[in-house]
């Protein structure tokens, strides 16, 4: 099966609405006059101005129109004037080698997943996911009820002769080809690796010749710890494979609640059908937010802050090894995160971390998550802890690892 059948085939056709349809024609049309438009009146909205402040002292302050946008519903891919921000965005960060590609808002890079899972897999499709893995991804894939299958993960990520085993095994077995791999390259939560490119560079061969989409899931792309950032499989893609998830949250702001979806143009439609059908489209003030920003910071500006993150995360990071050093030498192992906001630590001399981690550490103040969350059977016995230093003080961490330390010991002697 060539890939164009295949996109046609592994995405769920639905029809756009007829009302959709002729709003974005309206929209088009120049000096147009709906008596079709069933939006509430902007007039009867009791706000009379949005005005932001951002960082470094610029001002800007929402009225007449571009107050209506923000307060109205809008198109479901998203508003204008931002998809033409994005696509010179997705251009500049990882310059996509093929035409037919395009951009879609969503309301953080978590629906996104959703609907691309929704829209792609049907009951018992095989699925491939790095595990472990963020257990939004899994609580998401549970209700589709897909064949979960593990890609495992060492300190270069996920292991691309892995993925060649299972297609190949399969295959030959004649058992259904995965449609889909689910990868979080960048900072992976929760184990902090980032895929190194030979990988991404193998990994993409593989989805070509075994005809698989990759749903490439990086909210951490800009918070990596190397001199340059790191090749993304969008980059590499030449025929529109790669269905790839930005988020906002993690760079900008989480409560603005927007994610990106960049893809195959056919890829884009069904999604925007998707969401038509559903919560009709991102925050209209959050778009336009967005596109203020991106308006009037220069690219030299994103830059730097693109920067300043990730010189923040890399001292919080510096900051936590030195103090599990200090805590847990002996008591537990642990890689060093090359990205994101995590560490991921194996708790030696113990065969499961549950009840350390859900009832001890709790009673005595610490919140952590144990490993058993981001596997998808999580009722095996599991002896990792991920641990997160993007929020607390690094007085606050060196009391808890404390802590963790004394309760580690109590548990071994027992």
């Amino acid at each position: 099966m060539d890939f164009s059948t295949f996109l046609t085939n592994v995405t769920r056709r639905r029809k756009s609405s007829i009302l959709r349809e002729l709003a974005m024609r309206f929209i088009e049309t120049k000096d147009a006059i709906s008596l079709a438009n069933g939006m509430p009146n902007t007039k009867t909205f009791p706000f009379v101005d949005i005005s932001v402040t951002y960082k470094g002292g610029t001002k800007v302050k929402l009225v007449g129109e571009e107050l209506s946008w923000s307060l109205q519903y809008g198109p479901s891919q998203g508003y204008l004037p931002l998809l033409k921000k994005m696509r010179e965005f997705q251009e500049y960060w990882h310059k996509p080698i093929y035409k037919d590609w395009d951009v879609l808002f969503t309301s953080g890079s978590m629906d996104g997943c959703s609907k691309i899972f929704e829209m792609t897999l049907e009951t018992g499709d095989p699925v491939m996911v790095q595990t472990p893995t963020y257990d939004g991804i899994l609580n998401a894939l549970a209700p589709l009820m897909p064949e979960f299958i593990e890609i495992s993960q060492d300190r270069d990520g996920i292991i691309p002769v892995n993925i060649r085993k299972i297609c190949e095994e399969r295959r030959d077995s004649g058992k259904p080809m995965p449609k889909v791999l689910y990868t979080n390259p960048t900072g992976a939560n929760p184990t902090g690796t980032v895929l190194t490119e030979s990988r991404r560079r193998e990994i993409y061969k593989l989805a070509d010749t075994y005809n698989f989409l990759i749903v490439e899931d990086d909210p951490y792309c800009f918070i990596h710890f190397a001199d340059k950032k790191p090749t993304t499989f969008l980059e590499l893609d030449n025929k529109g494979r790669v269905i790839r998830l930005d988020s906002f949250s993690k760079i900008l702001s989480a409560g603005l609640r927007l994610g990106v979806v960049t893809a195959h143009k056919e890829v884009i439609k069904k999604l925007t059908t998707h969401i038509e059908a559903t919560n009709i489209h991102a925050s209209s003030l959050s778009q336009v937010l967005l596109f203020k920003l991106l308006d009037v910071w220069d690219l030299e500006k994103i830059r730097q802050h693109f920067n300043d993150i990730q010189k923040f995360y890399h001292e919080r990071r510096d900051i936590m090894l030195s103090l599990i050093e200090k805590h847990l030498t002996g008591l537990a192992e642990w890689n060093v995160p090359k990205g994101g906001m995590f560490v991921w630590l194996k708790v030696n001399k113990t065969k499961d971390v549950m009840e350390l981690a859900t009832t001890k550490c709790i009673s005595r103040g610490i919140f952590l998550i144990p490993g058993h969350a981001f596997n998808y059977d999580r009722s095996k016995p599991e002896q990792h802890l991920r641990l997160c230093y993007s929020y607390a003080t690094p007085q606050e961490i060196d009391k808890a690892l404390s802590t963790l330390a004394t309760l580690i010991r109590e548990e071994i002697r027992k």
